[in-house]
């Protein structure tokens, strides 16, 4: 498999999270448009009680009956309610248009197509739309913290760099589940004189020595039979190294690992995938 459909199939594994994480901003849209027509439809009402009574207060024909419909359309509409209801309802529409359009502002970002030479390349701005793509898969398990310092622009393959960002988010997310405890991701950028340096640190369960040594090989994996195809690590390794960078971890059993992604800040001609 390419790039193009490594990536393509990394963004299809994470369809139904990015579907649940728009939902939920969208059902804030949904239920302040339901409150918004209630509103209008009982003010439309009482407008209408309220022309009746001045039509007949002009022709001097005032019933008992109209002014008591005056009164029902008054508490249908209870005009202190709406005042108190609908600046909330337009600030929960505002925030949930706000969370759709970052998402799929990011979606749009991440799924930036790897064919094509190398363009300088914002890493900060790649890993906040991974980040916000990969939301679901380590919502429920763990805190993101970020420290990300100024950078250079780096030469690279978006859709690459973008696929190595994930795996190592999703790979922290998956180290903290099996830790049995909620922990943290520390994402953290910096700029050195040659290279740029990009860590995903994790609070999870660490890597067993046995097993350090055989995380970057293709088809290894520590999980059961049709949970995983040992793919990922081994990937984002290959698309690192082609870009002339180096994809290294510290770890300590029991306590977390941290991933390094060093990139050059030489332009360097990333090797098509193979």
């Amino acid at each position: 498999m390419d790039a193009t459909g490594r990536h393509h199939e990394a963004v299809g594994q994470l369809a139904a999270g990015i579907a649940h994480e728009i939902n939920t901003p969208t059902q804030f849209v949904v239920d302040s448009v339901r409150l918004f027509g209630h509103a209008f439809e009982d003010l439309l009402a009482r407008q209408e009680v309220h022309r009746e009574v001045h039509e007949a207060a002009e022709a001097g024909t005032v019933t008992p009956g109209l002014l008591a419909r005056v009164r029902a359309a008054e508490e249908t509409a209870d005009l202190a309610y709406l005042r108190e209801r609908l600046p909330r309802a337009v600030a929960r529409a505002e925030e949930g248009l706000r969370r759709v359009g970052a998402i799929v502002t990011a979606m749009r970002e991440f799924a930036h197509t790897p064919a094509g030479d190398c363009a300088p390349l914002d890493l900060n701005a790649a890993l906040r739309s991974t980040l916000v793509v990969a939301t679901n898969a380590y919502k429920y398990v763990a805190d993101v913290e970020t420290d990300l310092a100024v950078l250079p622009p780096v030469m690279g393959r978006a859709g690459d760099l973008n696929h190595v960002f994930l795996e190592l988010i999703v790979n922290a997310a998956h180290a903290i589940e099996q830790s049995g405890a909620r922990g943290v991701i520390r994402v953290r950028t910096r700029a050195h004189r040659d290279h740029v340096l990009v860590s995903v640190a994790d609070t999870g369960c660490g890597i067993p020595a046995d097993v350090a040594a055989r995380v970057f090989d293709p088809f290894f994996t520590t999980k059961e039979l049709g949970e995983g195809r040992g793919q990922g690590l081994a990937l984002a390794h290959a698309a690192v190294t082609r870009h002339g960078g180096v994809l290294r971890f510290e770890t300590t059993p029991g306590e977390g690992t941290t991933f390094h992604v060093r990139l050059p800040l030489e332009p360097v001609a990333a090797e098509p995938a193979a």
